[in-house]
């Protein structure tokens, strides 16, 4: 399992905005499972069928985060969507290979968001934040994604992402 703290550290020493692909060729410092976790992580997002889409793409916002309790990711936030990676913590307890997924949720796909951060809290640093994003998948059907551990060092970036949407769609429950 990776650390939060020491990835969103280590995250948060990229100056943003960057397209994703000066992101993917980023060189990172870290110890051999964080290493491990971003080469995993840029390699999927490289071999992903419509990088070419995301490659130019503006990054404001780039973090670590919990999908529920036994996926752990990346989130990137771009100014119209939240690009997520993320893999299994299990099968790399068990040895075997990561269970890599790519997840988007595009702007004109959301149909409610809400965001929880708290705030000047120190004793739990980086897993304060917490995303909640309901979206209209591609058969139609309404899901909701949590996003949580969200740096929080980004709460103006996911407040300004928020509040965007909010001025520019009118979302159900915002």
């Amino acid at each position: 399992m990776i650390s939060y703290q020491e990835m969103n550290v280590l995250l948060n020493t990229i100056d943003l905005p960057k397209t994703v692909e000066d992101i993917l060729s980023f060189k990172y410092e870290c110890t051999d499972g964080e290493e491990a976790f971003i080469n995993g992580a840029n390699a999927f997002l490289r071999d992903y069928a419509e990088y070419e889409d995301y490659r130019l793409k503006q990054v404001y916002c780039l973090g670590t985060c919990l999908f529920n309790f036994t996926r752990v990711g990346l989130y990137f936030l771009l100014e119209d969507e939240v690009l997520t990676i993320s893999t299994s913590n299990l099968k790399k307890i068990n040895g075997e290979a990561p269970d890599w997924r790519i997840s988007h949720f595009p702007f004109r796909t959301i149909e409610e968001l809400d965001l929880e951060m708290v705030e000047d809290t120190r004793s739990h640093q980086y897993e304060t934040g917490i995303l909640y994003v309901k979206v209209i998948n591609e058969k139609g059907i309404p899901r909701t994604h949590v996003l949580h551990n969200i740096n929080p060092d980004h709460i103006d970036c996911f407040r300004d992402f928020y509040t965007n949407i909010i001025d520019n769609k009118r979302i159900r429950g915002a």
